[in-house]
C-alpha cells in the first residue's frame, strides 16, 4: 500500500517477478483482489505525513507493521516498501531490533558503478555527530565485505579531496576516520561515481540529496561536472533499485516513493539477493 501509485505499481512489480520470487502482497484485501497473488490482510496504512514512530505504535494493523511481523516470525525472507522510509525504519526497529553492535541503522543503496559503491547514509539519520560517521563506515564496510569485497575502501563524501576540506562535521569525521583501516580520505561526487571507493560515508541529509541528484541526472540523461554522465547508473531502474535498511536485524528494503514497475521490481530483486545471500547473518559475524 506504499508509494505514490499504490497499489497499482506494487501489484505490477510483484507480477513482474512472480516467476523468480515468491511475493506476498500486504494490504487492503479489497484493493488487492484479483491479482492472482497471495494477499495478507492489513486494514491500516501509515500516511507519508504522519509521525513515523507514533504511526507505527498507533496502527499495529498498518501494512508495513504487518509485513515486518511476517519477517520477524520467519514467514518471509525480506520486506520491500515504497512507503514512508521513516515508518518502515520505525516498524523494523520495533519489530526486528538492531544487529548487535549497531546503534543507528542506515539507508544503504548500492550505486551501480565500479564494483558497486555502498552509500551510507542515504536518509535514516539527517543530523549526526562525527562519531556516527565512523559507525556508518564500519557498517558500510561490513556490507561491502558481505557482498564480496576484500578489504573494502572507505571514502568520506566532501567538497574536496584534500584533508581539512568541508564543514565542521566533515573535518571532525575525517580526523576520526583516519584511524580506520581502509580509509581512503575525502572523495568528491565525481570520484564516487567513478567507483573510486567501495563505501562512501556521509550524514543522512547530504547522502539523500546526493542520491536524489544522481537519480535525477540518470532519469534525464544529464552530464554533470567533470564529465560524469547522468546515465552512469545505466538508467532510472537501476538507480531506483531500492536500498537496504542496514543495521536492522532482518532484510528490509526501501524503494523510492515515485518508483515505477521496473524500479520496484528491481527493489524486490535487491531484497531477494540479500535474503538468499544471508547478508544479515554475515553482518552479525563481521560486526
Amino acid at each position: 500500500m506504499g508509494g505514490d501509485d499504490a497499489p497499482g505499481v506494487p501489484i505490477a512489480a510483484a507480477r513482474a517477478v512472480a516467476g523468480e520470487v515468491d511475493v506476498l502482497l500486504v494490504g487492503d484485501p479489497a484493493a488487492l483482489a484479483g491479482t492472482g497473488l497471495d494477499v495478507v490482510a492489513a486494514d491500516q496504512v501509515i500516511d507519508m505525513g504522519e509521525d513515523p514512530a507514533l504511526g507505527v505504535r498507533a496502527k499495529p494493523g498498518a501494512s508495513i507493521a504487518v509485513a515486518i511481523d511476517l519477517l520477524a516470525r520467519g514467514l518471509v525472507g525480506a520486506v520491500v516498501s515504497a512507503g514512508s522510509t521513516g515508518a518502515t525504519l520505525a516498524a523494523a526497529l520495533l519489530g526486528l531490533g538492531r544487529v548487535p553492535g549497531v546503534r543507528r541503522p542506515v539507508v544503504a543503496p548500492v550505486l551501480p558503478v565500479g564494483h558497486g559503491v555502498v552509500l551510507v547514509d542515504a536518509g535514516a539519520s539527517p543530523d549526526v555527530q562525527p562519531e556516527a560517521l565512523v559507525a556508518h563506515a564500519r557498517l558500510g564496510g561490513a556490507y561491502a565485505a558481505a557482498r564480496g569485497r576484500v578489504s573494502p575502501s572507505v571514502g568520506l563524501l566532501n567538497v574536496g579531496a584534500e584533508p581539512g576540506k568541508g564543514n565542521s562535521l566533515a573535518r571532525a569525521a575525517h580526523a576520526l576516520l583516519s584511524a580506520l583501516p581502509g580509509f581512503a580520505g575525502n572523495v568528491e561526487p565525481a570520484a564516487v561515481l567513478a567507483g573510486a571507493v567501495d563505501v562512501v560515508v556521509t550524514d543522512g541529509f547530504t547522502g539523500n540529496v546526493f542520491l536524489k541528484t544522481v537519480e535525477a541526472m540518470a532519469a534525464g540523461g544529464a552530464t554533470g561536472p567533470g564529465g560524469v554522465a547522468g546515465g552512469v547508473a545505466g538508467g532510472r531502474g537501476e538507480v531506483h533499485g531500492g536500498a537496504l535498511l542496514l543495521g536492522v536485524d532482518g532484510v528490509v528494503v526501501v524503494a523510492h516513493g515515485a518508483a515505477g514497475e521496473a524500479e520496484l521490481a528491481a527493489a524486490i530483486a535487491t531484497a531477494a539477493v540479500a535474503a538468499r545471500g544471508d547478508v544479515v547473518a554475515r553482518l552479525h559475524a563481521l560486526l
